[in-house]
């Protein structure tokens, strides 16, 4: 079907219409064209100026000229965008024109067979699928290809070590713990400079004591990074409340919400508020880790879990700390969900000598929606504690020494393929009765990845060292671990990961 307009047919309309939106876009280029000349001519100009200026001047009028150069420059480039622009505009009005008069036509045409255009809508619904679908593929390619590329970076950072690097990596240590000394650390200089060089450990955990100043606090934290290109976690215990480091230390007044004050009154909105807070503050000191939120369900009246956590409902703990964990990962935070067995009816967490629950695996079992809840978030660590089960192990050989709790429940029953850190080795219940190199060694044949806050760190060092020359320990099983620990530090680096 045709229409005529004043002797013309419609297509020759059409073609008019698109050579005169080029014709315009071409006048608009060609004219911003002129004006790039002219503001290069203005460039060299001052150039040539520039050249001919007397000897004392001659320094600051090339510099002027140079810059002068530049602004021309940059004006050109502007230019030019400003034309494409232009250009593109006009090739979308012309397509727009194009595309309303196709749809006039459309609508002055009969339609005589509806049955077609049911048919015409399944095809786009099955086009709109098909093109999900060829999304939901491409998103998958590229994730397989960003967890390939992290794989070879990882698998090549600990190609490069030796046994004595990688021994030193499996630790989460003190500033002190680092130098041998009990002093509380508050600045950082060429002596931790020179350990960590000669002890390159996965981590170091500050305290209340380590904390002067916020001034001093961020310039250490800065050049404990700065030492280690920035390859170090730095951690702290922070759960809100009067007893954050924060607080205690003096720096802040900011009091975040406790963990038992979410649950008495705040929920998962104010879960997730105190996750990104103390998110906030750590990211603004420039830590990377914090070890929280308590995920442990209390199960006696004045139980560290009633004192510090959630409370006696494991689904509710579950909901608050997926919640936390979400707040934190989203400030950049590496979270630590501790403590797994809890201390749930323990009255405190280990610098009394051994803390002995009779929990079988069956009531554990009780217990895993929590943790394994701030698993899926996105924590990055689990804490394993120095509880004791008897009736689970046969002995009292705490969990942080038990493969199985760590390797049993936590590697195989649950797929956890995470960081697992021991809660602090500084803690009587376990320098008390074994032996700096036994509990490390200890740890790490259970499973562990990563020693937290070891009370002599030489002999704890050494001890995975010798335990490797006799065979004790493999080489392949730190390797392990420390493909673990990697994954987590060069996630950052792998885009689209």
């Amino acid at each position: 079907m045709e229409f005529e307009s004043g002797g013309l047919s419609r297509e020759e309309i059409r073609k008019k219409r698109r050579q005169k939106e080029r014709k315009h876009a071409l006048l608009v280029l060609g004219g911003i064209a002129a004006a790039v000349c002219l503001v290069l001519g203005i460039g060299i100009a001052a150039l040539v100026h520039t050249i001919s200026s007397n000897h004392a001047q001659k320094q600051e009028a090339a510099k002027q000229a140079m810059l002068e150069q530049q602004a021309a420059e940059k004006e050109t480039a502007a230019a030019l965008a400003e034309a494409k622009k232009e250009e593109e505009l006009a090739a979308q009005k012309a397509e727009e024109a194009e595309t309303a008069e196709e749809a006039e036509t459309a609508e002055a045409e009969p339609t005589d067979a509806p049955e077609e255009t049911d048919v015409a809508q399944d095809d786009v619904t099955d086009t709109d699928s098909s093109d999900e679908t060829a999304s939901d593929q491409t998103d998958a390619a590229n994730q397989e290809d960003a967890e390939a590329v992290l794989e070879e970076m990882v698998a090549s950072q600990i190609a490069g070590m030796s046994i004595e690097q990688k021994a030193a990596a499996l630790f989460f240590v003190t500033p002190e713990q680092l130098l041998g000394i009990e002093t509380p650390v508050t600045e950082v200089g060429s002596s931790i400079s020179e350990k960590l060089n000669q002890y390159p450990v996965g981590g170091i955990v500050l305290k209340d004591g380590n904390i002067a100043s916020a001034e001093g606090l961020s310039e250490m934290v800065s050049n404990l990074q700065v030492f280690t290109q920035n390859s170090l976690f730095i951690g702290i215990s922070d759960e809100g409340g009067e007893d954050s480091p924060f607080i205690t230390s003096g720096i802040s007044e900011n009091v975040i919400a406790s963990q038992k004050e979410i649950a008495e009154s705040l929920g998962n909105t104010g879960a997730y508020s105190a996750g990104i807070s103390l998110g906030s503050e750590l990211k603004q000191f420039g830590f990377n880790v914090d070890f929280a939120p308590l995920a442990d369900v209390s199960l006696k009246d004045g139980s560290i879990a009633e004192q510090k956590g959630f409370g006696k409902d494991a689904a509710t703990n579950a909901e608050l700390a997926r919640n936390v964990v979400k707040g934190l990962t989203d400030q950049s935070i590496f979270a630590g969900v501790k403590y797994f067995p809890g201390y749930g009816d323990a009255t405190q967490e280990g610098n009394g000598g051994q803390i002995i629950s009779q929990r079988t695996r069956d009531d554990l079992k009780e217990e895993y929606a929590p943790y394994q809840e701030a698993i899926d978030a996105g924590a990055k660590f689990l804490m394993i504690s120095h509880v004791s089960l008897p009736k689970i192990r046969g002995d009292k050989r705490p969990a942080s020494l038990s493969p199985e709790i760590i390797t049993d429940i936590v590697r195989d029953e649950w797929g956890y393929d995470g960081i697992v850190i021991t809660d602090y080795m500084d803690k009587s219940c376990i320098y008390q009765k074994y032996t700096y190199a036994e509990a490390a060694v200890g740890a790490i044949e259970a499973g562990a990845d990563m020693i937290l806050s070891t009370k002599n760190f030489a002999k704890s060092y050494n001890g995975i060292l010798d335990a490797v020359k006799k065979g004790q320990l493999t080489e392949e099983r730190i390797d392990q671990s420390l493909t673990r620990i990697y994954k987590v530090k060069f996630a950052s680096k792998v885009a689209g990961y």
